[in-house]
């Protein structure tokens, strides 16, 4: 077990309570490889004297907001490291077909268990009585507020609900969030794959699932306690959404599931507690004849079966969808152990039953028909692609302030020949590529992906993996940026580092 100390300090320093709610500090967990890598020495040196330097090759990370660790006043799970792919210089140890038949899972990746907390423990903020107007019918708010009470007696650790505050400050019951929306076209696979597969066309459409969750996982999150401290949750609609590009999981679960339904998916909006930000939402979806259901985490795209260890929800505790809301009345709220039949009563409470039916009340969705999707300016991406670049130069030779910073510019136009061609996932490929540099040096090297949100943000990642900490002049590296624009300027950006040292 290790114990990291962080400090991280509020907005001018000042520990109110939505002071600190709007603290938008990272929490950077790092893991990286030490080594001792032998310094040159003259001939008559070898045999008299040892000289080394340290070496620390960043291998991945861990981000979480300070604000989720504030909310929740500690956080705890087994948290999946985030491994660059490829990542140069290292190989992955294969998962023996034994133990594969036996089991039949694979993790994907590494995980961390960590216990993360507060000291001292600060003040949480309080929690908001939400009391609103609303354009509900009567009947259905005041059945809401029995059906959620009456839950609450019988689990008071849930937190169960039945009507959100949408941007007006009315009570809008959950479902009517819910409807079918037009896919943008991501143009991913070469053809309009999102289109075709809402039509039914012969396209995979678990591929096309994964492109639409990559593309809500871009756009930027902002927490409801960052923009209205003190205040309840917040939902927009997804036209709402998509203007002002930033919003919490809701937003971001809400619009995945209206895709998921234009592509006739099984889907629901799920609230539940995540390790990472306590209460959340996400979306589940289980098929027909599916054994296990799957969530959809709507921070970074990955869909996870609820039976993987490194599902990163640890409780479920509400569904919904466009016709109904469903209560988890099992005494288990952990995902590998809850059966998901919407439809046994013993498990599930459905807001609508024969005592309340749906059917004597008026039914409209908030969601527009139509979403509109504006294409990113190709000259804006070259513009932001040249500043990041120059920007991220500049701050290596800031960094290595007590050092020489030179680049290898024929091994920079590969990897950025590389990223041009679209085979930066594949670590084959560019070993293949890479071979030539292999006679005459050691190389290390990482591709960074992430949302665009500012280029400080991509400044701080870049910092935060170490690679300037090379106390030597005998090294050289390498930088290439790729970003992939999206419609409504979506962008992924992708930064490619590398350092080279003399064999």
């Amino acid at each position: 077990m290790i114990m990291s100390p962080f400090c991280i300090g509020p907005p001018d320093n000042d520990f109110d309570t939505s002071s600190l709610q709007r603290c938008r500090d990272i929490l950077y967990i790092n893991i990286f490889d030490e080594l001792h890598v032998d310094q040159p020495k003259t001939d008559h040196e070898r045999d008299q004297i040892i000289r080394e330097r340290i070496a620390r090759n960043w291998l991945g990370s861990i981000k979480i907001p300070f604000s989720n660790v504030y909310v929740n006043g500690r956080l705890e799970g087994a948290y999946r490291l985030d491994v660059p792919t490829p990542l140069l210089g290292y190989s992955r140890d294969k998962v023996s077909v034994t133990k594969m038949e036996a089991t039949n899972v694979i993790s994907p990746t590494s995980v961390l268990r960590m216990f993360i907390t507060m000291e001292p423990l600060l003040a949480p903020p309080e929690a908001v009585q939400q009391s609103f107007d609303s354009t509900e019918s009567l009947e259905l708010l005041n059945y809401a507020r029995f059906w959620v009470s009456d839950l609450n007696q019988k689990f008071p650790n849930r937190d169960y609900k039945a009507t959100v505050s949408d941007i007006n400050g009315r009570a809008v019951f959950i479902p009517r969030f819910l409807r079918p929306l037009p896919l943008p076209q991501l143009g991913l696979t070469g053809t309009d794959a999102t289109s075709a597969a809402a039509a039914g066309v012969g396209v995979d459409n678990q591929i096309i699932c994964q492109q639409l969750a990559r593309f809500v996982s871009l756009i930027p999150f902002l927490s409801d306690t960052v923009i209205f401290p003190g205040l309840c949750d917040i939902w927009e609609t997804s036209d709402q959404f998509l203007r002002t590009m930033s919003g919490d999981d809701e937003e971001h679960a809400v619009l995945l599931n209206n895709y998921f339904l234009t592509l006739n998916k099984n889907s629901w909006i799920a609230m539940g507690v995540s390790i990472y930000s306590g209460p959340c939402c996400f979306v589940l979806t289980k098929e027909p004849g599916q054994r296990y259901a799957i969530c959809w985490s709507v921070a970074d795209g990955r869909d996870a079966s609820t039976i993987d260890t490194w599902n990163p929800i640890r409780s479920i505790y509400l569904l919904a969808n466009q016709e109904n809301i469903w209560a988890n009345i099992q005494e288990q709220d952990i995902p590998s152990r809850m059966n998901f039949d919407v439809e046994n009563s013993k498990n599930w409470r459905p807001f609508f039953s024969r005592s309340f039916p749906r059917d004597t009340l008026p039914w409209t969705s908030v969601q527009p028909s139509d979403l509109h999707y504006e294409n990113t300016r190709t000259e804006d991406v070259n513009i932001l692609h040249v500043q990041i670049q120059d920007m991220l130069r500049r701050k290596m030779v800031d960094w290595r302030e007590a050092n020489v910073t030179s680049w290898h510019h024929v091994f920079q136009k590969r990897l950025q020949d590389i990223i041009k061609r679209g085979s930066i996932a594949n670590g084959t490929d560019i070993e293949a590529v890479l071979a030539e540099f292999r006679n005459t040096y050691n190389i290390v090297g990482f591709a960074l992906q992430m949302p665009y949100t500012t280029i400080q943000a991509i400044v701080d990642t870049v910092y935060s993996t170490n690679i300037y900490k090379h106390a030597t002049n005998d090294i050289q590296f390498a930088l290439a940026v790729h970003i992939h624009p999206y419609p409504n300027n979506i962008l992924a950006v992708w930064i490619y580092m590398a350092h080279l040292t003399p064999k």
